[in-house]
């Protein structure tokens, strides 16, 4: 972003000389900070906002973008929710979570897996993706039986007792929804409760693919863990 500011400042034929300015903060993925990060920036005569990282942080922002009357450009938030009409300001630059569930159903009716269970977190993103994916089971003979949730901040205790519980509910196929983690925890935890056998069927959203083309060479616990698993990878 940073080179492209300069590009655009670098030639006065472009803003006939007006000059670009980038204003950074990182919002820990938080949408508190996200929105107070917003707010101190309203005074500085703000063209557009990019980002945020989170679906749920962008519901947020958006509101404030449509009192301002500024776009919010995101390249994250794939909240089928987040739509023009509601948000007129909103630009998604990639593909809402409707497309690739409609995938991820057709996978699953394909392999004839009748009843499966959704693992995501406990938030706009994954309960609305979620949603959508109920919405796409409902042309399939195929249905979420259990939707099990974990909370926006959870750690691998949260995972295992989750896991855990979900033993004893019948199913063995996995839909697994949730912001993407570059230490695949829910997989990690899996392998180690002897949950990653072919006695179980995992599949995953694309976000482990949002995050494996940035794992290092030594980073290997990480590419481990995604053995035998099946996701989605969008493409442009």
């Amino acid at each position: 972003m940073e080179a492209a500011f300069s590009d655009v400042n670098a030639d006065p034929r472009i803003l006939s000389g007006t000059e670009l300015r980038l204003l950074m903060e990182n919002t820990n993925s938080s949408v508190f900070l996200g929105s107070v990060e917003v707010f101190q920036v309203l005074d500085k005569s703000i063209v557009a906002i990019i980002g945020p990282q989170t679906s749920s942080m962008a519901h947020m922002i958006s509101e404030i973008a449509n009192g301002l009357q500024v776009p919010l450009i995101s390249y994250t938030a794939t909240d089928p929710t987040l739509s023009a009409l509601q948000f007129p300001f909103f630009l998604r630059t990639t593909q809402g979570d409707a497309h690739q569930m409609a995938a991820m159903a057709g996978l699953i009716d394909f392999y004839g897996w009748k009843e499966v269970i959704a693992v995501f977190v406990d938030d706009d993103y994954g309960r609305n993706g979620i949603s959508a994916l109920h919405d796409g089971l409902d042309k399939t003979t195929s249905r979420i039986s259990h939707n099990l949730t974990l909370p926006v901040q959870y750690n691998l205790n949260d995972i295992a007792d989750l896991l855990n519980k979900s033993r004893f509910l019948g199913p063995r196929v996995y839909i697994v929804h949730v912001d993407p983690d570059p230490r695949s925890r829910i997989f990690t935890v899996a392998k180690e409760l002897h949950m990653m056998t072919s006695n179980y069927v995992w599949f995953a959203t694309d976000w482990p693919s949002t995050t494996v083309d940035s794992f290092s060479p030594m980073n290997r616990t990480s590419l481990t863990a995604l053995q035998g698993v099946v996701t989605l990878r969008k493409h442009c």
